[in-house]
């Protein structure tokens, strides 16, 4: 077995099967669902993406890909002025090649042979995925990396940290997933779950008779002109968002090849005033989860009573959990502890160190970033 690895720009996506069967076989937790496959990277690298077709960067040691990074295109909306920016992700790297191997030849960008990209494959490949980005005007890109990668991120790879953001995970245990951390309490099993379906059942006639009279909350696919007239009403002239019209929608969620959405609708007056998409999915054997990917609501609309109504939706549906990012500083944010979510931690946005990235640094108003701002959920 070779210990000399080699990088290439598969910008073409001609290396995709070794890719996901690399990213699969290695990264994926037994008894989660699929993440990656040849038609997710096509559908988010490839030129059917409104913001363009992207980037992928890969290591291969015996003909065998053993590292990869992506940038995918994104469209952001910064205090009202579009840009085309990017997500990193998919970086990842095998444990065969970070001890004892080295690269075939050293990086055009840096001829220092102890420099680190020169020496990590992670670097050599977030490195130069980068500069062809920004060759190609891609000023501004964002990752929502875990917490063992982010220092490595910040400190060797010109990354910082978005500090103004607030972003938070906001999870809500359910009886299945409490019982499972605390076994003893499963003698009293049927008791705890007759209490969650009653106050989830409590919950949902509390919004519905008393705060949110006449709306209704019910499954369905919004249609383009609804989606559009939403973001018309709800865009941010200040602030960080992406750029969330129609075409985005039907691009994130509608066309996504591995995974199904579930969309909901909340109506008055028979017009559509909100929009909120969810997956349901498992991260592990017999472990299910709900995320609510991502919401476009009136103002008006009580938080309180979507939340009320998504776990209702789901409640027969034996889930270990509900999660959501929100910012901290969202009105939002004050009617999640009344529905049973507790906010868990800070989730890092970092950004490129880029003159560009450098004049929303210091962005203090409104941040719309929500799970389905990454490509993970």
């Amino acid at each position: 077995m070779s210990n000399i690895w080699s990088t290439i720009h598969d910008d073409d996506l001609n290396y995709l099967d070794k890719t996901v069967g690399f990213l699969q076989g290695e990264f994926c937790p037994e008894g989660m669902d699929p993440i990656w496959s040849s038609q997710y990277f096509k559908w988010k690298l490839g030129s059917s993406n409104p913001a363009g077709k992207g980037y992928l960067s890969l290591a291969l040691m015996d003909n065998k890909v053993v590292g990869s990074v992506s940038i995918t295109k994104k469209r952001l909306l910064i205090d009202g002025c579009e840009y085309i920016g990017g997500e990193i992700g998919d970086s990842y790297s095998s444990a065969a090649v970070r001890r004892r191997c080295r690269p075939e030849k050293l990086s055009e960008l840096n001829l220092n042979p102890k420099s680190y990209i020169n020496k990590s494959v992670f670097g050599r490949l977030a490195t130069e995925i980068r500069a062809r980005a920004e060759q190609d005007g891609v000023n501004i890109i964002y990752g929502t990396p875990n917490n063992k990668a982010y220092p490595g991120w910040i400190k060797r790879l010109d990354y910082f940290d978005f500090k103004n953001s607030e972003i938070r995970s906001y999870s809500r245990p359910t009886t299945k997933f409490i019982i499972g951390k605390f076994p003893f309490l499963s003698y009293i099993r049927l008791i705890l779950r007759g209490m969650e379906i009653s106050t989830i059942g409590l919950y949902k006639i509390f919004y519905e008779q008393i705060k949110c009279r006449g709306l209704r909350f019910e499954v369905g696919i919004p249609t383009e002109i609804e989606l559009n007239n939403l973001w018309k009403k709800l865009k941010p002239q200040k602030g960080f968002s992406l750029v969330r019209d129609a075409l985005y929608w039907r691009h994130r969620y509608f066309e996504h090849p591995l995974v199904k959405y579930i969309f909901f609708k909340i109506i008055k007056n028979e017009k559509v005033i909100g929009v909120v998409v969810t997956r349901m999915h498992y991260i592990g054997t017999n472990k299910k989860v709900v995320s609510i990917s991502e919401w476009m609501l009136n103002e008006k609309i009580n938080f309180g009573y979507v939340l009320s109504n998504i776990v209702f939706y789901f409640k027969r549906d034996d889930i270990d959990v509900f999660n959501l990012w929100l910012s901290a500083s969202d009105s939002e944010a004050k009617k999640t502890g009344i529905n049973y979510f507790f906010s868990k931690r800070r989730i890092p946005i970092i950004l490129s160190n880029t003159s560009q990235s450098k004049k929303i640094e210091n962005i203090s108003s409104h941040i719309d970033f929500y799970l389905g701002c990454s490509d993970a959920i």
